[in-house]
C-alpha cells in the first residue's frame, strides 16, 4: 500500500501559539488479546472493547456522546463489529445501523466519513494518523464535502493491529 501522513502532537502550550482552538486528546486506551483462533467469539474484538472503555472511563464520556467516529475497516464486517464493540449499537445491531444510514455524514452516529481504510488504499502505517487527519478536519469544519451536519465537539479514533490481537481507542475534544 501506498500513502502517508503528519500528525504534530503537542503540548497546549506550544499550541496555543499557533492557534487559539486547539483540539486535546481526552481519553486514551491500549488493550491486548490473545490469538484468533482461541477467542471465544469472532463477532467481537475483545482488544477493542476493553480500549474503548479505558477512553471513555478517562475522557469522562459514554459511547452516545461521541459526534464523529473513524475506525478501522480492514475489511468490510470491521466497521460493523467496531460499532458495536464500542458501544455505539448492541451486539448484532451494527449492520442495522448501516442500512438504515445511521452511520453516514447524515445520520445520528457518523463513521468513517473519510470514506474508511479501504478508501484511503489503507496505508498500513499511516492508517491511525489518517484517521486523526480527518476528525481534525470534522472538528474544525474543515471536511468539505464529507463534513458533517453538527458541531463536532467531541470525536473518536479506533485502530486494530493484527487480527485484533492488539487495539487503541482515542478520544478528542475541541473546546
Amino acid at each position: 500500500t501506498d500513502g502517508a501522513t503528519a500528525v504534530l502532537l503537542v503540548s497546549e502550550e506550544v499550541a496555543r501559539q499557533f492557534t487559539d482552538d486547539p483540539i486535546y486528546i481526552i481519553g486514551s486506551g491500549q488493550a491486548s488479546d490473545g490469538a484468533l483462533h482461541s477467542r471465544p467469539s469472532l463477532t467481537s474484538i475483545g482488544a477493542a472493547k476493553e480500549a474503548g472503555q479505558m477512553a471513555y472511563a478517562m475522557a469522562g464520556i459514554k459511547p452516545q456522546d461521541v459526534k464523529i467516529a473513524e475506525v478501522h475497516d480492514c475489511f468490510t464486517i470491521a466497521e460493523v463489529i467496531a460499532s458495536e464493540d464500542l458501544g455505539f449499537f448492541e451486539a448484532g445491531k451494527g449492520h442495522e445501523a448501516v442500512e438504515e444510514g445511521l452511520t453516514t455524514r447524515f445520520g445520528p452516529q457518523p463513521i468513517n466519513t473519510s470514506g474508511g481504510l479501504k478508501a484511503k488504499g489503507h496505508p498500513v502505517g499511516a492508517s491511525g494518523a489518517g484517521q486523526v487527519v480527518e476528525v481534525f478536519k470534522q472538528m474544525r469544519g474543515l471536511a468539505g464535502e464529507r463534513q458533517v451536519d453538527r458541531d463536532v465537539d467531541l470525536a473518536l479514533t479506533h485502530n486494530v493491529g493484527g487480527t485484533g490481537q492488539t487495539a487503541v481507542v482515542h478520544i478528542y475534544e475541541r473546546k
